[in-house]
């Protein structure tokens, strides 16, 4: 990647991570579709009944933006026990209890995440992220709310899913992308 293209990706990093940070004031019916095609997609919450063993990408909101990452099932109840879908981290049962009192839940540092937001500038767009441990998100993927196609929002987070569970732990999102180049 030449010196030049690399400004270029960062300047438009920074544009982005501010008119992410203005947000939106309220949810436009485009914004809510599009999160709502997302999270049928993905297809689990958390919190939600799952069986015993289950494993697999859930989603949950944060006020006007969606959260996806890993999750697993947790027990609930002592006698008749049932199972809930929490983080797939050693908390994941408190994200449940948490998320049930409409507490905000917030990624915990020891799991890879995307975040699906909105923001304003001269139009709405959307904006995919990710974060790993404390570091801060890193864009992936921005488009107008009204011109985006959600088909390439979808492709947007199959592909940084894939990089999640194809990373090794123990390098960095850039460390590993570098490699794969």
């Amino acid at each position: 990647m030449s010196f030049h293209h690399r400004l270029i990706e960062l300047e438009s990093e920074l544009i982005a991570k501010e008119e992410s940070e203005r947000g939106i004031a309220e949810l436009t019916f485009e914004c809510s579709l599009l999160l709502e095609e997302v999270e049928q997609e993905i297809g689990i919450k958390l919190a939600a009944k799952a069986p015993r063993d289950w494993r697999g990408w859930i989603c949950y909101r944060r006020k006007n933006s969606m959260i996806i990452c890993r999750g697993r099932s947790f027990a609930e109840g002592s006698i008749f026990k049932s199972y809930r879908v929490g983080l797939d981290t050693t908390a994941g049962a408190d994200a449940i209890s948490d998320y049930k009192r409409g507490y905000d839940v917030t990624p915990p540092q020891d799991i890879d995440h995307l975040l699906l937001n909105f923001g304003t500038g001269e139009s709405i767009k959307t904006f995919l992220w990710y974060g790993e441990n404390i570091a801060p998100y890193r864009l992936i993927y921005q488009a107008e709310v009204s011109s985006a196609s959600s088909d390439e929002l979808k492709s947007a987070i199959v592909e940084a899913c894939v990089w999640i569970m194809k990373r090794p732990k123990d390098k960095t999102l850039n460390e590993f992308l570098k490699d794969c180049q």
